[in-house]
């Protein structure tokens, strides 16, 4: 029959993690094969002292031995126990996220430790320094990250298996990336569809125009009718962002601002007044009717 691995490693199962480092190294070395070459029962008992410290040293495999006792816990260090999934984030400028691409970044997570391959000892039974018998330990490595065309701030992508490696050589978890989309100065995004301003002159306004208008990931023409007038908005289908969760592309909606001439002189002048007289408004007309506030 077992015995309780508290027992083995003469500390109480209230102890601190740091507790069961120290009692599992001062074992190790006093019951380690380099120092007993032909006492059997000094080799058991380290066998039984590094199970113990497998199950203890671990978090996640403590706590399964604290409910279960040690049938559950033996499966709780199973090789084939995935690893934790790794957060990290992703800053896109506005025409990156419309494009798409890849990408690569520095992530810190659990790898398998080189110096024990994994094991967390030495083969012999030693505990492995660097990674202090976990088998795994802490460091930056580079994942290259594929980001679809169309993702916006807060937007998750999800890399199998680049996560942290689990303990003792188990499969990695998944890295999550939140992708951060920069603001861009001339196009305003909701959702799929993306919004701009563009500018005509007023000879523009009144006669129409043919107007090139830059797109998220382009340009498109867009033709501007006679008589257009300022805040009059017109759509550019599919000229907006990929959509992420369907097929196809948004819109692009473009409301015309009308520029006016400044600076006239007495020639200039004469010739609005010509116009004005050959084409006469009266763009007040309706409200004549609420003078004096009457409804």
């Amino acid at each position: 029959m077992r015995r309780d691995y508290y027992a083995v490693l003469g500390i109480a199962a209230t102890a601190a993690p740091r507790e069961i480092r120290q009692a599992y190294r001062r074992l190790a070395r006093q019951y380690s094969p380099d120092v007993n070459f032909w006492d059997e029962e000094a080799r058991s008992l380290f066998a039984e002292i590094a199970e113990a410290y497998r199950v203890l040293g671990d978090a996640e495999a403590r706590g399964i031995y604290d409910r279960f006792g040690h049938q559950v816990a033996a499966g709780a260090i199973d090789p084939t126990r995935r690893g934790d999934d790794v957060h990290a984030s992703l800053e896109l400028s506005f025409g990156d996220a419309a494009r798409g691409g890849r990408w690569e970044l520095d992530v810190q997570r659990f790898s398998p430790c080189a110096d024990c391959d994994a094991r967390g000892h030495d083969g012999r039974g030693t505990l492995c320094a660097r990674c202090a018998g976990r088998g795994v330990h802490r460091r930056v490595d580079p994942v290259a990250v594929t980001v679809p065309p169309g993702v916006e701030s807060g937007s998750q992508v999800c890399v199998p298996g680049e996560g942290s490696a689990a303990p003792f050589g188990g499969p990695r978890g998944d890295l999550v990336v939140s992708t951060r989309v920069a603001e861009h100065p001339f196009f305003k995004r909701k959702g799929d569809a993306v919004h701009c301003e563009v500018s005509i002159s007023v000879w523009e306004a009144i006669r129409g125009a043919r107007v090139r208008v830059p797109t998220p990931r382009g340009e498109a023409f867009l033709v501007v009718p006679p008589g257009t007038t300022g805040g009059q908005t017109f759509r550019l289908r599919g000229q907006g962002l990929p959509r992420l969760t369907a097929d196809g592309t948004g819109d692009l909606f473009v409301t015309m601002g009308v520029v006016m001439p400044t600076g006239l002189d007495e020639r200039m002048d004469e010739l609005v007044r010509q116009l004005e007289r050959l084409m006469p408004l009266a763009p007040r007309e309706r409200l004549e009717r609420y003078a004096g506030g009457a409804g």
